[in-house]
This record gives structure tokens, C-alpha cells and sequence, in this order.
């Protein structure tokens, strides 16, 4: 049956300890992971904290040693390739990811790593590539490298964030 609270009465909110204790199947025991009454006494754990957040990369993104990475992977795939829509749509993401996971083996810890190609045709025309970021100018950094043959130009840009 339920019973009839009047108002204004206050309401437990964890659970009716008399009522518990009363009933012979529905007791409730309560545990602490240290108890001040103990005989033995144990030294407290060590502490580990989690998500430890460096506003500092232990070693700063290096242009210097991107560049000749980028420049060696477009001039290995480019050389000698003829201008063709599709097949420099497909080797442009794949040149990408090739300099990307070569830069990766540089281990620059904390880094996101966004790598970049562009592919077009040359004729006689002039062509600029651009980008804007939203970054920390102090731990953000990118390199990039242009390349140039008789049919086709390539730009192959890589970005590192640092991420805290």
C-alpha cells in the first residue's frame, strides 16, 4: 500500500533506513575504502592522473626537415606523367597520403599531421595556392614544396598542429 506523505514532510533521498533495518531479507551494507578505526595502518595509494595536457611540444615541428621529404615524393611521382584529369585526381590523394605517413616516421609527438596536393594542367596560364588556418603561431607550423614539369604543376603542402 502506499502511504500518504503530508506535505512539507521531508522525503529521503537515498533510502528509509528503519524500514530496512526492520525487514529480514533487504538490509543494506555500506563499505569505505579506508577506515579511520583500523589496526593496521596502510600508507595511501599513489595517485596516477589521467589527461595530462603539455602546452609545450617536447620537440617543436621542423620545416627544414619536411621540405626535402615533399619535394623527393612529388618529384618520384610526377616525373615523367602527362596531365590527365582523372589519373592526377587519384595520384594527387595518394602522393598526399605518401607524404603524410613519411612525415609521420619523424615521430613529432603531438602533432596532427594534415598533408596536401594540388594537380593541375599547365597552359600558359598562373595559378595560386592558398590557405588559412586558425593556429597558434608559436606551436603551428607547415612546409611546402611546388613542382613543375613540362605538362603538369604540383604543390604539395603539409600542416602541423599541435594538439594539447
Amino acid at each position: 500500500m502506499a502511504e500518504r506523505r503530508e506535505l512539507g514532510a521531508k522525503v529521503s533521498s537515498v533510502f528509509d533506513l528503519v524500514k530496512k533495518v526492520a525487514q529480514p531479507c533487504g538490509s543494506s551494507v555500506m563499505s569505505f575504502a579506508y577506515e579511520p578505526h583500523s589496526d593496521d595502518f596502510r600508507p595511501p595509494k599513489k595517485v596516477y592522473y589521467e589527461n595530462t595536457f603539455r602546452m609545450e611540444p617536447p620537440e617543436k615541428f621542423r620545416p627544414d626537415k619536411v621540405m626535402p621529404i615533399i619535394e623527393r615524393v612529388l618529384s618520384k611521382r610526377l616525373e615523367g606523367v602527362k596531365y590527365d584529369p582523372v589519373e592526377c585526381s587519384v595520384l594527387a590523394k595518394t602522393t598526399a597520403d605518401e607524404i603524410k605517413t613519411h612525415v609521420k616516421e619523424l615521430d613529432f609527438k603531438r602533432y596532427k599531421i594534415i598533408s596536401q596536393v594540388t594537380i593541375g594542367e599547365k597552359k600558359d596560364q598562373s595559378i595560386q595556392v592558398s590557405s588559412r588556418f586558425l593556429w597558434d603561431a608559436d606551436r603551428d607550423n607547415y612546409a611546402s614544396f611546388s613542382y613543375e614539369s613540362r605538362s603538369l604543376f604540383a604543390t604539395g603542402i603539409l600542416f602541423a598542429i599541435y594538439y594539447e
